[in-house]
């Protein structure tokens, strides 16, 4: 009987170690691609305001979100313009949170693929939602232009492309460039 207990403590232990370890991971997930470079950092609502109140986007149209973590900028632009979302992102973690957020909301018309955003084929979208670290967009720059259709608009949140100047920009209320406009 002394053996049956050692075992069931042993059992609890190991179980308690790895749900601790469990834990740890998802608490710490976010951060783990900060070590690829792209630490996942949502959009500020005030940088979604600013493209709610200054553009006017195709309902029904197709949008990828460049690394879109959790998808809280695809769930705007899904609620705001009635677009087809879908974002690549590297981290599950983040992404299986963003799903979670996604079914408490009713939400079921936003695609999430855990994979390297370069696999999208980017022909297919009309929007492309990006907000990448300036040496992110430099290492994607000539990838996006020579793969998006010609009418596509790519939607820069804070960083710019260093080779091609937008078409249009959205200030905020100091007069500092937020959102910049691209096209092919």
């Amino acid at each position: 009987m002394s053996q049956l207990k050692i075992i069931l403590a042993w059992i609890i232990l190991i179980f308690t170690f790895a749900l601790c370890i469990g834990s740890v991971i998802l608490i710490l997930s976010p951060m783990l691609t900060w070590f690829r470079k792209a630490p996942y950092v949502p959009s500020f609502n005030s940088h979604l305001k600013l493209i709610k109140d200054h553009l006017t986007l195709t309902s029904w149209a197709k949008l990828l979100d460049l690394g879109c973590g959790d998808g809280k900028a695809m769930r705007f632009f899904y609620k705001e313009f009635g677009l087809l979302c879908e974002g690549y992102d590297l981290n599950p973690f983040v992404i299986l949170y963003g799903k979670l957020i996604n079914r408490r909301k009713g939400i079921r018309n936003i695609k999430f693929v855990v994979s390297n955003f370069k696999k999208a084929q980017l022909h297919k979208y009309d929007y492309l939602y990006m907000y990448l670290f300036p040496n992110q967009m430099a290492a994607i720059e000539d990838w996006v232009f020579s793969n998006i259709k010609d009418d596509a608009i790519i939607i820069a949140n804070s960083f710019k492309f260093l080779k091609h100047k937008p078409f249009d920009t959205i200030r905020n209320k100091k007069g500092q460039e937020i959102i910049r406009l691209y096209k092919k």
